[in-house]
């Protein structure tokens, strides 16, 4: 599947292949993953060599992809990035930092999440315009608001809920904004434009967002 309408041509992105899943990593990030059971290993190698082919594409130097205190990856200085993983697959999206300047991904199975959890995804809003269009992944809204996360987090540096904003969803077109809820303590810096897309295979759901700086009105 081709995930390139997600982003800009700028940005690459890198399924996870099997041999992913397996390929030891270097001393530095297989400690991150010392007493971590299989599973979380699997997930962990294939992410870190998913972003490591990406980076291998940009030019960007070798060198561990370490975590960060909120377990985020810390990207090569100039470089941004975004790594994401289901049982079944991994992909990760890397840049060079400048005209983009974050960026966020998220893969989902197409498969609704367990009972009670969309209570703490869902704004009124959100719930409102999923009944209108059942036709949609009921994880669509998670998923949005999941690469929303991880591309407004290096900047903001805050956790904020899932039900901080609501989405402004085109289906016709496979995109979202998403506007601040009334209980929303977050700033979100006002000088970055925010675009985000969706993509829907087979056997998963894809999304995708990043931000530029807004151009300043002309009088």
């Amino acid at each position: 599947m081709q995930l390139s309408p997600l982003f800009p041509p700028s940005v690459v992105i890198v399924n996870s292949t099997e041999e992913m899943w397996l390929k030891p990593l270097c001393i530095e990030e297989e400690q991150l993953i010392e007493g971590s059971v299989t599973k979380r290993q699997r997930e962990f190698r294939a992410g870190r060599n998913a972003a490591h082919a990406a980076l291998r594409q940009l030019d960007a130097p070798a060198g561990p992809l370490l975590r960060g205190t909120k377990r985020q990856p810390i990207w090569p200085d100039g470089f941004i990035g975004s790594i994401s993983h289901c049982n079944d697959n991994c992909v990760a999206a890397c840049a060079i930092a400048g005209e983009i300047v974050s960026l966020g991904i998220d893969i989902e199975p197409l498969d609704p999440l367990k009972p009670g959890i969309a209570r703490y995804i869902d704004t009124d809003e959100d719930k409102a315009f999923m009944q209108r269009h059942k036709d949609l992944p009921p994880r669509l809204i998670f998923s949005a608001k999941e690469s929303l996360y991880k591309c407004y987090y290096p900047l903001v540096e805050r956790f904020f809920g899932f039900q901080s904003v609501s989405l402004d969803i085109d289906a016709s077109r496979q995109q979202f904004q998403f506007r601040p809820s009334a209980a929303c303590t977050i700033e979100f810096p006002q000088n970055l434009h925010f675009h985000g897309r969706y993509l829907i295979t087979e056997r998963h759901l894809y999304t995708g967002c990043y931000l530029t700086i807004a151009m300043p009105m002309k009088d």
